[in-house]
């Protein structure tokens, strides 16, 4: 599958031990790129809970005759009637989410065996993740799963025949000790003498800050197997997305690496381990405290003496 063995999801999002069993080091290039601020999403949280709530409605329409019943039970469990349609944005998140790893793990088996996954094979990875994450647990057509994936191999087969890449690693995870992260790319791969990092996305359309993502592995100082070995990182040319829309087809679209990108995240790398609830200090006694406090979170005690 295509979860690294050495990651684990913490309170503070994922992050990657440097070997088996070890300590966890570093959040993941993702949780880090995730630091920027996304006050876009309140309005898309509200639309969808909104939505949730009018399918609730449509359901007494179409059910008259046990309309009765569910308003008192809804009635009677406020909270709980709450939390589920709160919670709407976040179940479309992860159900869309689940079907990324599906089809990551499928695009992951054709690199690295060179065959494309049967049907069979797609549904097999499903019911893994059934398993073992609670995956599709509400999906009530296992056929119609296979197929939306069908057809998002069906493009990633025609970028495979287009481009030509040759996969010189799959599912990589990197590290770059100096800024403090590590993260796993889908592949490197080889396009005529050109290496570049290539991520494999399924989302509506690629946003900007895959560029993130995308210099965050570029800049990466080292290649970490999943036993802890370290090997030297290629330099790459750069990062592009394998967008495999939910309408069929591909883009292969090239992502901005530069400086200027690197220098964002790492400030979203340094927003990661800021705690803010360390600055607020204990209160002060007596104005000559307030003072002495505030000269000490500057290290400047000595000014008073």
């Amino acid at each position: 599958m295509t979860t690294p063995s050495l990651s684990a999801d913490t309170p503070r999002g994922r992050m990657y031990r440097l070997e088996p069993d070890g300590p966890l080091m570093y959040p993941s290039i993702t949780t880090v790129a995730g630091m920027r601020a996304k006050d876009f999403l309140q309005g898309w949280y509200a639309t969808m809970a909104s939505k949730r709530a009018l399918e609730m409605y449509q359901w007494l329409d179409r059910n008259p005759d046990r309309a009765a019943q569910e308003i008192s039970r809804v009635t009677r469990d406020r909270w709980g009637s709450q939390k589920r349609i709160a919670a709407a944005a976040e179940d479309y998140t992860r159900a869309a989410a689940d079907f990324g790893t599906l089809v990551h793990a499928a695009c992951e088996e054709w690199g690295r065996s060179g065959t494309r996954p049967s049907d069979a094979d797609i549904g097999q990875i499903a019911s893994e993740m059934r398993s073992a994450q609670g995956a599709f647990a509400a999906e009530k057509d296992p056929a119609a799963l296979v197929d939306r994936a069908r057809v998002r191999l069906d493009g990633y087969g025609r970028f495979l025949e287009e481009y030509q890449p040759e996969f010189v690693e799959v599912e990589q995870t990197v590290v770059n000790h100096t800024v403090g992260y590590a993260g796993t790319t889908d592949a490197i791969v080889r396009i005529g003498n050109t290496l570049l990092s290539a991520d494999i996305k399924t989302s509506k359309k690629v946003r900007g800050d895959y560029a993130l993502q995308g210099v965050a592995v570029c800049r990466a100082e080292q290649l970490l197997d999943d036993d802890g070995t370290t090997r030297e990182m290629p330099e790459l040319t750069g990062a592009f997305i394998i967008h495999l829309p939910e309408v069929g087809g591909y883009q292969a679209v090239p992502l901005r690496t530069g400086d200027e990108e690197f220098e964002v995240f790492r400030a979203l790398r340094a927003t990661w381990t800021f705690d803010p609830d360390q600055c607020a200090l204990d209160p002060a006694a007596s104005p000559k405290d307030l003072l002495l406090s505030l000269l000490r979170s500057k290290g400047g005690v000595d000014a008073l003496r």
